[in-house]
Order: C-alpha cells, then structure tokens, then sequence
C-alpha cells in the first residue's frame, strides 16, 4: 500500500483551491461578457431601429417640403410677372431657380424666405439631429411639369445619406420623390399681364361641364363667362405656358371666356371670346349665341388633336347664330 506524504496532500489542497477560483473567474467573466455583448447589441437595435424610423418619416417630410416650396414657388412666380408686368423666358426654369435658390431671373422673392426647399431640408435635419442622427440630402435634379390640366408635380431626385452619431449605423438612399400642387385658385398671370394689373382673375373649374346649355336655354354659359370658370380642352395652352406667353396647344390644355363688356378695351369685341385667342386678338371665324349679347360673347370653332371643335365642346350647336 502506497501512502502520500503530508506535503503532496497539501499541494493537491492549493492546487484543487487554485482551479476552483480560476473556475468563479472564468465563469463571472464569461457571465459578465456575455451580459455586455447582450447589452451592446440591445444598445444597437435600438439605434438602428430609431434610425429606421427616423428615414422613414424623411420621405414623408420631403414630399411635405417639395409641396410646401412648390406652392410658393407658383405663388412667387406669379407675384413676379404681374408685379414686373413681364413674362418670364422658360416658367419651368423659374420655378425651379424659385424651389431652390428663392429667386427669379436673379431677383429675391420675399415670398420664399423660409420656404426654399434646402430651408425645409435643413430643417428636417435639425429634427435628426435632436436624436443623434446626422442627415445629408445631396438634391440631383429638380423637375416641374403638368401631369393634368389642374395640377403641377414638382419632382426632386435625391441621394440621402443617414448616419447615426456614435457612428452605430449608416444608411445610404437615392430617393425619387415628387408633390402634386393643384393650380385651382392660383391666379392666371394672362388677366392681370394683358390688363395692366387691372383685371385679376384666379383658375376655377367650372361646374357646367357638359350642360353649358339646356335646350334653347344658355343659362348656364352666360354664368360660366360670368364667374370666368375655365374647362379642359387641349386646343389651348396649359397653366405654365401662360407665365411665358405661350399660346401653342397643350394636352393638358385649360380655358376661360372672356367677358369683353369687363374687360373693355383690352380684346377685340370680334375675336372669340376663348382667352388665348382674345389675348392674341385671333381673326378666326366666330358666332355669336343667344342671349349672350350683354358679355359680346363670341365663339370659334378651333379644333382639338381629336377633331372636337369649341362649338362641339361647349354644346352649343343649336343656339349660335
């Protein structure tokens, strides 16, 4: 039989002693690491997902910004010709140089103060910043057109760049977002350029559409011309043309009847009472029509792309004369 001696017994003891506290050591500091990476990675889910949201409210604010600066840039444009007296060279390039920079041909818009579209941006970014998040919008391009007779898209076409301040997260975008402004309300710069300032009149659809006349009865047109309502028809030039005098066809044309007795010297009582082809005192062919001697209402027949002409259009067949 074989027995250990007094001293190995106790170098066993420390030894055991020394494995079992390495063990605690081990296994706090594998508990405690394990509990920090839980930890940094709660810490990063919930900046990531703060950020998430954070870009997705973005889009929804710069369609709000794109709105905002378009409206005014229509407003200003606007205040521009009939303040000035003068048309502008190209309406898409004004609006644009409004949307951005808030001036026209050069000129500030008072209008526009706080309402440019990198102000709004700026402002979206200091939203950002409130939560730790740095926001970049690089504009590439800006757009301006009609996507209807009554309303304009104003479209930006971006990059988007998204970073978190403790550098947890970054986000990169090219982003495409666009507003549609209605025109209806806006006042028709051709009034006011062609009257010198003293006819002003804004765009207002008509609500007679299709029943401008009843039987004999041109109740409802006499109104119409009354109230200067406008219709779509693309014979005529669309709302932007008219900031640049443009009097070529559009297909998302839009007109008014001039009422000649108010305007008094500024039409010729022969040409048609059409606005375009007042404003340019056109010799085409008219007729007069019932009851609308009060207004020297006069009507041509200049035909659309499918061949519909005015009198067609406005249904008044039976009472021209």
């Amino acid at each position: 039989m074989r027995f250990f001696h007094k001293g190995n017994r106790k170098g066993i003891f420390f030894t055991l002693i020394a494995v079992s506290l390495l063990g605690i050591i081990l296994f706090s500091y594998t508990v405690t690491y394990s509990y920090s990476l839980q930890e940094k990675s709660t810490i990063i889910e919930t900046r990531v997902d703060t950020m998430n949201r954070f870009l997705h409210s973005v889009d929804a604010d710069m369609e709000n910004a794109i709105y905002i600066s378009g409206y005014r840039a229509i407003v200003g444009l606007t205040d521009f010709v009939t303040l000035n007296g003068t048309y502008v060279s190209n309406t898409t390039d004004a609006l644009v140089e409004l949307f951005i920079n808030g001036t026209v041909e050069g000129y500030n818009s008072s209008l526009m103060m706080n309402n440019t579209f990198p102000h709004w941006i700026d402002k979206i970014g200091e939203k950002g910043a409130e939560i730790g998040v740095n926001l970049t919008v690089n504009i590439t391009s800006v757009s301006v057109y009609q996507t209807s007779p009554w309303s304009v898209r104003f479209v930006v076409e971006s990059s988007i760049n998204l970073t978190d301040q403790t550098s947890t997260a970054e986000w990169y975008k090219e982003k495409s977002l666009y507003s549609d402004v209605s025109i209806l309300g806006f006042e028709d710069p051709w009034y006011a350029l062609h009257t010198n300032g003293m006819i002003i009149k804004r765009i207002n659809q008509t609500v007679y559409d299709g029943n401008f006349t009843v039987g004999n009865d041109t109740s409802n047109l006499h109104d119409h011309v009354a109230k200067t309502y406008y219709i779509a028809f693309n014979a005529s030039p669309d709302f932007l043309m008219r900031f640049e005098n443009n009097h070529n066809a559009s297909i998302y044309g839009i007109e008014s009847m001039v009422n000649k007795t108010e305007i008094l010297n500024y039409c010729s009582l022969t040409a048609s009472s059409v606005d375009t082809l007042c404003w340019r005192r056109s010799s085409a062919a008219t007729w007069s029509v019932n009851d609308m001697n009060d207004t020297n209402f006069k009507i041509d027949n200049e035909t659309n792309d499918a061949g519909i002409g005015r009198i067609e259009r406005y249904g008044v067949e039976d009472v021209i004369y």
